[in-house]
């Protein structure tokens, strides 16, 4: 991870458009951020206005009105000067392991960009202390349960609390009081004033931030996915009549002519399209059908994303400050539901993702089927080849389908006043889970292709096809005698986690 002066590129926070690649880029140090100064005097501009109101004793949510159940009640004045600090200490709880480092980085750049909207009426310091943090790598401590959706309360709390010296923050790989990590950084602590304590926490700045990291893994997945589909479609001897664009025409459903075109592409140069050479008039439904369901996985790929964008680029703060009209109005931009669902939509889509290429395996290894031999090993009654790895992609598979259920459809809360919420960090959270399966899934079928590719080469394979070979033959060497395969898996799926294959 690079930091500070070694980053490639800088994002303009308030100008910018982010996208879940920039939030990617950001917590994994490959670019920085910081604010841009128009958006640095539109937060002037409306802290000046919440600030009006403060002195005319407006009705305001979390200013001069309580939280929760608490906000028809007014908060006695001498109690506002430290009901931001009060507010922060009492909201930071959860529970679980803490998130990865880059996930919390990836959170600690959402609050800073959707801060910089000038909606929370937060000082242009806090933005910069946030970005200071990502800039010498302050991670605080974050948890990962107690989020329902309506805001990352709980979780943002935790990650607003090293800003004002408290909580606790990795520095230099040191889990420390989050005082001593900021002064270690050299980073100045802050006193809060009206309003920030809540801007700091009503955020879903983990679920955003997360969820940006999760769906541009899952846009790598579905290209590793289409990558080994098309050696596996070789290592087959498969027809590609399928996906002719002429036939993906005559059923355009969404996503799948994109799809067809992506396979045709890396299968340029196959002899798969020569006459004779396919084995079959017609494959299993494994290779037939697969970019209709690989397209289904694009189209709610695109549905994800697009939620995940809106969410980074917008203000989504209750109350909400209109600096260019001096008001401040309650609201419901908090609510995620649009994203909860998307990515509920997005595990959906992956589970036949997930299912078509572990019965590729199966496919592969069944000689009946494949014409290769059995197991794609040596003939012996006492040797047993790959095929214990159909076995284990199809296991692998069944873990990834059970983090498929949704979760947007259970409503139920503690809290008479929020009684409804989307439960959108769960689902982002076993998307992740979901993804990790699934690239194991992949590294067997891409162990079993390149095994039976090199038992029946074909006459000239796509250029491709060629990379991805030579990409894991570099991780797991051609089986000629048993031997146990769960390192082979591990090594693979380690250099697909690595993004090495994205690199090809």
């Amino acid at each position: 991870m690079t930091h500070g002066s070694d980053v490639k590129r800088t994002i303009l926070l308030g100008r910018d458009r982010l996208t879940v690649h920039d939030i990617r880029d950001v917590a994994q140090g490959e670019a920085g951020a910081r604010l841009d100064p128009d958006a640095a005097a539109r937060m002037d501009r409306a802290q000046a206005v919440l600030q009006e109101w403060l002195r005319a004793d407006r009705p305001v949510y979390g200013l001069t009105r309580g939280l929760g159940n608490q906000a028809v009640a007014t908060v006695p004045m001498a109690e506002r000067a430290r009901f931001s600090e009060d507010m922060l200490k009492a909201r930071a709880s959860g529970a679980g392991e803490p998130f990865d480092a880059v996930v919390v980085r990836a959170a600690l750049l959402v609050r800073a960009a959707t801060l910089a909207q000038a909606g929370a009426g937060a000082r242009p310091a806090i933005v910069d202390t946030q970005l200071a943090m990502l800039d010498r790598n302050v991670v605080p401590y974050v948890p990962r349960v107690g989020s329902i959706g309506t805001s990352d309360l709980m979780l943002c709390a935790n990650m607003g609390l090293p800003l004002v010296g408290l909580g606790r923050a990795t520095y230099q790989g040191e889990l420390l009081p989050g005082a001593e990590a900021m002064r270690r950084a050299g980073i100045p602590t802050l006193v809060l004033t009206e309003k920030e304590g809540l801007a700091l926490c009503s955020s879903n700045a983990v679920s955003i931030g997360y969820g940006a990291l999760v769906v541009a893994g899952v846009a790598e997945l579905i290209d590793l996915a289409d990558a080994t589909l098309a050696m596996s479609l070789e290592a087959f001897g498969g027809n590609p009549s399928p996906f002719d664009a002429r036939v993906a025409a005559a059923h355009p459903s969404p996503g799948q002519q994109q799809a067809a075109g992506r396979l045709r592409t890396l299968l340029e140069g196959s002899a798969l399209f020569r006459p004779g050479v396919p084995r079959r008039v017609q494959d299993p439904i494994s290779f037939r059908c697969a970019t209709h369901v690989h397209g289904a996985a694009l189209t709610a790929l695109g549905w994800a994303k697009d939620a995940i964008e809106a969410e980074l680029n917008c203000a989504a703060d209750n109350p909400l400050i209109l600096p260019d009209d001096d008001e401040i109005l309650s609201t419901g931009n908090f609510h995620t539901g649009a994203m909860a669902i998307a990515c509920d939509a997005l595990r959906l889509a992956l589970v036949p993702l997930g299912t078509t290429s572990a019965q590729r395996v199966a496919q592969l290894l069944n000689p009946e089927v494949s014409g290769l031999t059995n197991k794609l090993t040596r003939p012996g009654v006492t040797r047993s080849g790959l095929g214990l790895l159909a076995l284990t992609a199809h296991t692998l598979n069944r873990e990834a389908r059970t983090c498929s259920v949704p979760v947007c459809n259970d409503d139920l809360t503690p809290f008479g006043v929020e009684d409804e919420a989307p439960f959108t960090l769960l689902s982002v959270r076993r998307a992740a889970e979901q993804v990790a399966f699934l690239q194991e899934v992949l590294a067997c079928e891409m162990i079993v292709a390149a095994q039976a590719l090199d038992l029946r080469p074909l006459e000239q394979s796509a250029p491709a096809v060629t990379k991805l070979q030579g990409f894991i033959r570099r991780h797991v060497p051609r089986l000629d005698d048993d031997r146990s395969t769960t390192e082979d898996i591990a090594r693979l799926t380690e250099a697909i986690r690595s993004r090495e294959a994205s690199d090809m």
